[in-house]
C-alpha cells in the first residue's frame, strides 16, 4: 500500500536531502524548486502580418478586386507551384512567430532556484557560487554516488560543515593513529575531546612553540583520557588508520579544513596495508612529545604508602592479642634451672 503520492514523495525527497547536509530548505524555497524542475523554455506570441491585398496605398478597391478573383481562379495551381506560395503569402497575409522571451539557460535556471548566487567581481563579469541550499543538494548526490565513492567526502572551502564533517569521519576512526604533520593545540584538543584516536603522529616542522604547547596540554591532570603524541622528521603526507585497519588520506591538515576544498579519500587495500607497515614502523622510531610516561621512581612512590598501611596493620594486630593469651604462651616456654651446674647426687 503507497501511502505517498508522486507528489508528496518528490516534495518530502527534496527536503530529506536538503536535512542529511544540515540544511533545512523554506517552503518558497520547495515550492520555487516543485513549480520549475526544468529551466523555462522560450515564449512567442502569434501576430498576423498584413498582406499586400490591404495595402490601400498601393491598390484601389476595384484593383483588390480583379486580384482576388484572378487568385482564386489559379488557387488550385498556385497551390502546386512551391514558388507561389511565398507570393499568396506575402499578398493575402499569414500569421508569424515572434520571440518574445529567449529560453532560460541551466545557470540562469539554478540561479532563479537559488542553488547558486552571482557574486560581483571588480572589473569582470560576476561570478558564480553555490548557496546554502545548493551546496546541501550537491553533497547529498556526492553521498548517493556510487559504491566505489560511497566514502569519498568532498570538505570545501568556506563550508561552515566541513570541519565538523571531518571530526566526525576521526570519531568513526576508533582508536586509531592520526598522521598530520601540521596538527597545532587547537585540533590536538579537538581530537582529544570529539574521538578516540588514541595516537598521533607530527612533524618537527610544527615548531617547538607549538610542541612544547602540546606537551604542556598533554601532561595536564585535567585530560579525560590519554592520547600519546610523537614527532617525525619524516613526514608530508596526512593519513588515517583507523582501529579496524581501513586507511584514509587527507588532502590538507585539520587546520586548513575549510579554507581550500580537499577529500578524505578511503585507500584501496593494496596500498592500505603498505602505509599501515610504513606509518607503524615511523611511529616505533618517532620521539615522544607527551605525556611523559611515569617513571619506576614514581611508582614506587605510589605503592609505598600502601605498604606502609600494611606494616601498621600487621602491627596493630598483635597488639590486638588478648593478654591472657599471652601470659599463657610465656607461661609454656621452658624454665632454666637455677642448680643445672651443681653435680648429681650420689
Amino acid at each position: 500500500m503507497n501511502i505517498l503520492s508522486d507528489e508528496q514523495y518528490r516534495l518530502l525527497a527534496f527536503i530529506a536531502a536538503c536535512n542529511r547536509s544540515s540544511y533545512a530548505p523554506t517552503a518558497d524555497e520547495v515550492m520555487l524548486w516543485r513549480n520549475n524542475p526544468k529551466p523555462a523554455e522560450a515564449e512567442y506570441r502569434i501576430t498576423e502580418r498584413p498582406g499586400l491585398g490591404y495595402r490601400g496605398a498601393l491598390f484601389g478597391p476595384n484593383e483588390v478586386s480583379a486580384m482576388s478573383k484572378m487568385m482564386g481562379s489559379v488557387s488550385s495551381l498556385s497551390r502546386q507551384i512551391a514558388g507561389m506560395t511565398s507570393f499568396v503569402d506575402q499578398l493575402y497575409g499569414s500569421p508569424r512567430r515572434e520571440l518574445v522571451k529567449r529560453a532560460e539557460t541551466a545557470i540562469e535556471h539554478l540561479v532563479r532556484l537559488t542553488w547558486l548566487e552571482k557574486i560581483a567581481r571588480s572589473g569582470e563579469v560576476s561570478g558564480l557560487r553555490l548557496t546554502d541550499l545548493g551546496r546541501a543538494l550537491l553533497r547529498d548526490r556526492e553521498t548517493d554516488a556510487t559504491d566505489e565513492d560511497v566514502s569519498v567526502v568532498v570538505l570545501e572551502a568556506h563550508d561552515p560543515l566541513a570541519y565538523p564533517l571531518l571530526v566526525g569521519q576521526l570519531a568513526n576512526a576508533g582508536a586509531g593513529l592520526l598522521v598530520d604533520p601540521y596538527l597545532k593545540l587547537d585540533g590536538l584538543h579537538r581530537i582529544i575531546v570529539s574521538t578516540q584516536l588514541s595516537r598521533l603522529l607530527v612533524s618537527v616542522k610544527s615548531g617547538k612553540s607549538e610542541l612544547s604547547a602540546m606537551q604542556t596540554h598533554l601532561d595536564s591532570a585535567s585530560l579525560g583520557r590519554r592520547v600519546e603524541v610523537r614527532k617525525s622528521t619524516k613526514l608530508h603526507d596526512r593519513y588515517l588508520i583507523a582501529d579496524d585497519n581501513s586507511v584514509f588520506t587527507l588532502g590538507t591538515s585539520l587546520n586548513g579544513v575549510g579554507r581550500t576544498t580537499t577529500v578524505f579519500t578511503p585507500m584501496p587495500e593494496k596500498a592500505a596495508a603498505v602505509l599501515r607497515e610504513e606509518y607503524e614502523q615511523l611511529w616505533d622510531n618517532a620521539e615522544l612529545v607527551g605525556p611523559q610516561p611515569i617513571s619506576d621512581n614514581e611508582l614506587h612512590d605510589e605503592d609505598q604508602p600502601a605498604a606502609d598501611e600494611s606494616k601498621d596493620e600487621t602491627a596493630d594486630d598483635k597488639s590486638d592479642l588478648d593478654p591472657a593469651a599471652a601470659e599463657n604462651s610465656e607461661s609454656e616456654q621452658p624454665e632454666r634451672s637455677d642448680n643445672c651446674d651443681q653435680p648429681p647426687f650420689a
